[in-house]
């Protein structure tokens, strides 16, 4: 089980986010939760054939809005970690 599993907050186009780190044995995942009136999204990490890594929603269906909330999220630990 993951410790400090991490909380924050994002915002794009006025809308804001409420992201919260989920504890998924050898996955990236996040629970996303907006202030408008979309409905919240699961998301998690992958690597692709290629060793890309790429953002998909759990369960499928929602794949290019968690790739735009995805580089959300990495932007934010980029900035966090500098």
């Amino acid at each position: 089980m993951k410790t400090g599993l991490e909380s924050f907050e994002l915002e794009l186009n006025g809308v804001s986010m409420q992201v919260q780190e989920m504890d998924l044995p050898k996955h990236t995942a996040f629970r996303v939760v907006f202030s408008s009136k979309r409905p919240p999204i699961v998301m998690a990490r992958y690597k692709d054939d290629a060793g890309n890594k790429l953002w998909t929603s759990v369960p499928e269906g929602r794949k290019k809005e968690a790739a735009g909330v995805g580089k959300l999220i990495d932007q934010y630990f980029e900035k966090k970690n500098k």
